[in-house]
């Protein structure tokens, strides 16, 4: 009778534990885990290196995720889904930028949250709150290098063209009127110094025409011919200056024709460089003008930069948890190592120390002539470790396990509660060696933060033998306690443990 309301139970059991496995499933999707917070969105000329889940941040802080890319048929431009976290506010003057997170291609957005005032046309204006489905207009991309290309492309015709007329002004203009001013001066000088030769002879003749005044008329001729002196003299050294002004001048334009013919010789050259890039011609034309190759590496990109984000987001857990039996005075002890590559989906890996040891089962038939045959049924209880290798996914405040649990085949339930500070777990496991499944139901609280937590609840339910003390199976109650550390944590304490390696060692 007691093995037929076992039966019974287990058979109640399982049936409750697929139903509300199954109506979870159907019920809870995994967008609808990640459908916390509100939605904006913003237009890009350029979205390439942004996928869906791609990081969001503000201030070098996560606040959101990418939730979709699509093409706005108006304007032929990529529309970015971002999905901020509730507790973040954006305003109307808020700014999102694409900014580049490795050499490899990768990207993510950057956002400027805004302020609830700004000053508009100098004047302090309120800003609008954006809601949900609202649009960030404030948007700021990389210069790529296909426009900067584009924009030396533009320039270098016109700069070609400058110098050319530079060539041609130096060439011509500027040295034939340096040349006529010289010559200028030279003939204006030679018809000066006849001049005043004519006015002194002119003197001379007035000096004895001007006997009778001797006096004056010397003193008249004395200041003549000072004033003729002054002027000689000054046009000589005026003369001498202008000659090494018109030296110097030669000199300066001979420099600039030769940096001229330099320049000239440059923009050749580069126009015969940008004539093979266009044409396709060598590594760098190739790079250019063959889509294979830039389809070769974009895809390389694309990978690296998978493998990289799934590396970066890996996050490890490790788990010291240690349960005392009451009834069999044993004390059962685990280390964990829960490794998540994505907030839904996680590895546990476990190595049990379990005082029931791991027992095996052995069947024996002997066949006689003489007896007949027959068969016996040995169970080896020995003192191993017993590990655990477990795959999980989560779905809302649901996640399942399945895989091997503590050396045997077995499947497991946990539910979350009070923001993720309560757990409620059902393990099914080892169902070769005991005459029902062994169950084990039990339950975690977080009494620190979420690093510590008291943990109980029973072993082996359906199984009604009662444990004794040692080894052996049966139902029995446990209550102990489990520390946990993350990677925040492991990294504390590796610094810490650093720390005090360098100290003992100085």
């Amino acid at each position: 009778m007691r093995r037929s309301w076992a039966a019974a139970t287990v058979g109640a059991l399982v049936l409750i534990v697929g139903g509300l496995s199954y109506f979870l499933i159907r019920s809870v999707s995994e967008r609808t885990s990640g459908s916390a917070g509100y939605t904006v969105w913003a237009s890009f000329r350029d979205a390439s290196g942004l996928f869906e889940k791609s990081r969001v941040q503000t201030a070098g802080i996560s606040v959101g995720q990418i939730e979709k890319r699509e093409l706005d048929p108006n304007t032929a431009k990529a529309k970015v889904t971002i999905r901020m976290q509730p507790n973040i506010k954006l305003w109307s003057n808020a700014v999102v930028s694409k900014k580049s997170a490795s050499l490899l291609g990768e990207y993510y957005l950057e956002i400027d949250p805004g302020t609830p005032f700004a000053l508009v046309a100098g004047q302090r204006q309120a800003m609008q709150p954006l809601g949900e489905g609202a649009e960030i207009k404030n948007v700021r991309e990389p210069t790529g290098m296909q426009d900067i290309m584009a924009d030396v492309g533009t320039i270098l015709p016109i700069l070609k063209d400058i110098l050319q007329d530079v060539h041609k002004l130096t060439s011509g203009t500027i040295t034939d009127i340096a040349t006529n001013v010289n010559q200028l001066i030279e003939t204006n000088s030679i018809v000066l110094e006849r001049l005043l030769n004519r006015v002194d002879h002119i003197a001379a003749n007035i000096e004895g025409v001007t006997s009778a005044e001797a006096d004056d008329a010397k003193v008249a001729i004395r200041n003549v011919r000072q004033i003729t002196e002054s002027i000689k003299t000054l046009v000589g050294s005026s003369e001498g200056e202008v000659k090494e002004t018109g030296s110097a001048v030669r000199g300066s334009l001979e420099k600039l024709q030769k940096t001229v013919d330099n320049l000239d010789k440059t923009l050749h050259n580069m126009e015969t460089i940008t004539s093979r890039l266009e044409k396709g011609e060598g590594t760098a034309g190739r790079l250019l003008a063959d889509d294979t190759i830039a389809n070769n590496i974009e895809e390389i990109t694309d990978d690296a930069s998978g493998f990289v984000r799934g590396v970066t987001k890996l996050q490890t857990i490790v788990g010291l948890r240690s349960e005392y039996n009451f009834l069999s005075h044993t004390l059962k002890e685990y280390l964990s190592l829960t490794l998540v590559p994505r907030p839904n989906k996680f590895y546990l890996i476990e190595l049990v120390q379990d005082p029931r040891g791991f027992r095996e089962q052995t069947s024996t038939v002997n066949n006689s002539s003489l007896t007949g045959t027959s068969s016996s049924t040995t169970v080896t209880t020995s003192q191993k470790l017993r590990f655990t290798l477990m795959l999980g996914k989560r779905v809302g405040p649901i996640q399942g396990r399945f895989g091997l649990k503590e050396s045997t085949g077995g499947f497991g339930v946990d539910l979350f509660l009070l923001d993720d500070r309560l757990m409620l777990s059902v393990d099914v496991f080892d169902t070769l060696t005991n005459q029902y499944p062994r169950v084990k139901p039990g339950a975690a609280l977080a009494v620190w933060k979420r690093n510590l937590f008291v943990v109980g609840g029973a072993d082996d339910v359906i199984n009604q033998n009662r444990a004794l003390a040692g080894a052996g199976g049966g139902i029995d109650w446990f209550l102990g306690g489990q520390l946990i550390f993350n990677d925040e944590d492991l990294k504390s304490l590796l610094l810490v443990a650093g720390s005090a390696a360098g100290a003992a060692g100085k």
